[in-house]
């Protein structure tokens, strides 16, 4: 079997650890980098050489990432939506999504994370996944039906960015899932984005509506146009 592959820069080096995960009943067994230490010092020397690519938190699995992944799974999904996973680290989050029946797509800012996605997506049985590169200040000229991500809120600074990039990439009817496990900078994004016109169901880990969850408590956040 012969599958496209975005390619992990040689010069990572990075050592690997595996982890199986029981989500919602499946097995997803994914590689990740072993030493968090040694993302931020590659991190760095990349930062000092110039390259923007070397992101220290991109190989992380995040907390969010199985409690979005449980609620995908357990979702019934009108057949292979469009998706993509934005901000998709490690790919657990829309290996879900594959195995929940989506269409998934890659995308991260950083390479190597795609090319970690698309790789743990090949070891849980799911060749030839696409993989998208951009920066959210410069989206591509592309339509999803569905977008989702997971731990993606952590930076004020990325709110606008990310909410212009869901904008231009969501299909008109398309709805996006965030999963956040109550971080400080979660409400102050649900406000910009009701300011910009998004229509937001903020449900628990259980699936149920909440007007509003606590502080380090995870919810999902539906955005659906107005």
């Amino acid at each position: 079997m012969i599958c496209k592959l975005f390619v992990l820069s040689s010069c990572m080096n990075l050592k690997l650890t595996s982890q199986t995960l029981s989500v919602a009943g499946r097995q997803i067994t994914i590689d990740l980098p072993a030493d968090p230490e040694e993302m931020l010092q590659q991190a760095l020397a990349g930062e000092t050489a110039g390259d923007s690519n070397w992101d220290p938190y991109w190989g992380l699995l995040w907390a969010a990432a199985p409690k979005t992944a449980e609620l995908l799974l357990r979702e019934s999904w009108p057949g292979p939506l469009k998706s993509m996973e934005i901000g998709c680290g490690v790919g657990l989050t829309g290996i879900a999504g594959l195995m929940a029946g989506l269409s998934v797509t890659f995308a991260d800012h950083a390479p190597n994370a795609v090319a970690m996605a698309q790789t743990n997506a090949l070891k849980n049985g799911f060749c030839d996944v696409d993989g998208r590169v951009f920066d959210w200040n410069d989206p591509p000229d592309e339509k999803f039906e569905f977008i989702f991500g997971s731990d993606i809120l952590y930076d004020s600074a990325g709110h606008l960015p990310l909410l212009r990039t869901l904008d231009a990439m969501l299909g008109l009817h398309g709805q996006v899932w965030i999963g956040d496990v109550g971080r400080t900078n979660a409400p102050a994004f649900v406000k910009k984005a009701e300011q910009a016109g998004w229509k937001i169901d903020i449900r628990r880990e259980t699936g149920e509506s909440v007007a509003q969850p606590l502080h380090l408590q995870f919810r999902l956040l539906i955005m659906t146009r107005r």
